[in-house]
């Protein structure tokens, strides 16, 4: 599990704007599988997606996932997307298929939080490298 600091992360849909005016804080976090984000700004993607959240986990219906706004994530400049695709996990259990949508809301206080945590939904379709000697990540298109 490795764990850094993201600084003058924006996070945002075309339909929300900008979640966190001013800039979040993130951390990119290899052992956490979902996104997670402060509360309130999640219910907004949440909103935005029609998704109708089931104890801390938003459900969307399957047929909708090609509609769904691309959620950015804007790193000193640089512009993390994922799609619907890449951001809602299908999941079937006993011949039924459920579509969550892999971001949930998480309220981590000061003076930690309020934090973004990029999980696996994000290090799936982003290669990211861990340079341990300079403490310093950095983020590039996975292959």
């Amino acid at each position: 599990r490795v764990r850094y600091s993201v600084r003058e992360a924006v996070v945002s849909t075309q339909s929300t704007g900008e979640l966190c005016s001013g800039g979040c804080n993130a951390i990119a976090d290899t052992g956490t599988s979902l996104m997670t984000g402060p509360t309130a700004e999640v219910n907004k993607i949440y909103k935005a997606a029609g998704a109708t959240p089931v104890q801390g986990i938003a459900i969307i219906d399957c047929n909708k996932i090609s509609g769904l706004p691309t959620f950015t994530i804007t790193i000193s400049g640089t512009k993390f997307p994922l799609t619907a695709e890449q951001y809602v996990l299908k999941v079937t259990e006993m011949g039924q298929t459920q579509c969550l949508l892999g971001i949930t809301g998480m309220d981590i206080p000061a003076p930690a939080g309020p934090l973004w945590i990029l999980g696996d939904v994000f290090h799936g379709p982003y290669y990211t490298a861990y340079d341990m000697g300079n403490r310093r990540v950095g983020f590039a298109n996975a292959a």
